[in-house]
């Protein structure tokens, strides 16, 4: 199980016997390059008798520079440490960043942190790693200072899907266009989302479709509006993968102004107000569309439901 800490609490000899190896990243969405990396580390650690250390971010840097909401995350924080650890690291430690600590030299950072706080023996980077103020400090800094300090820099080489580099940005790409294959491919799993469910309008109850709306932080991506095939799971009842059909937009038939993803589920009936539900979504069946009325919508969400059950029979 590893162990998880903040940056600010580690004390001076915490990791000074332990033979640290480490990997460094924001890891957003843990894709599978940063599969690789996190693994190529933990695997290394192991042979060498060391510590396998992740040292990530509560923010993406980009978020603070900008002092907004730049970049939309593919992962809220408690979803990254969590799939971090199922990768087999042993610690993981989580820098609360600002701009003091973005505006540390590369020699400062090296010298404070990797050196003086982990003792770090290996480092493993992806390509085209940058860290340090102004994004000063590169692979060569690296191999140069820490190298003559008897660290290993492990530069590890970006993994390729179909010919493209995987990188976070990429999958935001096709989060965008919907293009649920493709971010399986890269993230290598199924993209979800979880929350709990609120009231809505009651306006799907009403139509005869009833559905389970989550509330969609601003700082989460989700795959762009449209109707999904998908599965949800009730983790307060225990109750997994039932077969849904999933609508994430704002409901432009209505006047809708507000983003939301809402779940009409298949093969189940009840209350799920306040229940925190996960929805993953399998494959895009069409765009959002802004119906006449409510019968030509009706309408629509009957051949919705008939392609949504010749597709789980499939």
């Amino acid at each position: 199980m590893a162990r998880i800490f903040k940056l600010k609490d580690i004390k001076k000899d915490q990791f000074k016997d332990a033979h640290t190896l480490m990997v460094i990243g924001f890891f957003d969405g843990v894709h599978r390059g940063h599969q690789k990396i996190i693994k190529m580390c933990c695997e290394r650690a192991l042979e060498n008798g060391g510590t396998s250390v992740a040292l990530t971010f509560d923010r993406p840097p980009i978020n603070i520079i900008k002092s907004r909401i730049y970049k939309e995350l593919i992962l809220p924080y408690e979803e990254k440490i969590r799939i971090i650890k199922k990768l087999g690291i042993e610690a993981i430690v989580t820098a609360e960043i600002g701009m003091d600590f973005l505006n540390l030299s590369p020699k400062v950072f090296c010298d404070d942190i990797l050196k003086g706080l982990f003792y770090i023996k290996g480092l493993f980077i992806g390509q085209g790693f940058r860290f340090g103020k102004d994004a000063g400090g590169d692979t060569a800094f690296l191999k140069d200072y820490m190298g003559s300090q008897g660290a290993i820099i492990n530069e590890v080489s970006l993994v390729k899907s179909r010919g493209e580099v995987i990188s976070s940005t990429v999958i935001r790409k096709y989060y965008q266009e919907g293009n649920i294959e493709r971010i399986n491919e890269l993230l290598g799993r199924e993209p979800y989302v979880k929350g709990r469910v609120v009231r809505g309008t009651g306006r799907g109850r009403k139509l005869g479709f009833p559905t389970a709306n989550i509330d969609l932080p601003e700082k989460l991506i989700v795959p762009g509006d449209g109707v999904y095939f998908g599965r949800v799971s009730i983790k307060d009842d225990g109750i997994k993968n039932l077969k849904g059909l999933i609508n994430v937009g704002k409901n432009p038939t209505f006047g809708g102004e507000k983003k939301v993803v809402e779940s009409h589920l298949l093969d189940f009936e009840g209350c799920l107000y306040d229940k925190e539900i996960k929805v993953t979504f399998l494959k895009k069946l069409r765009r959002e569309v802004k119906f006449k009325n409510s019968t030509k919508l009706v309408e629509q969400i009957k051949k919705d439901i008939s392609d949504a059950e010749i597709f789980f029979r499939a």
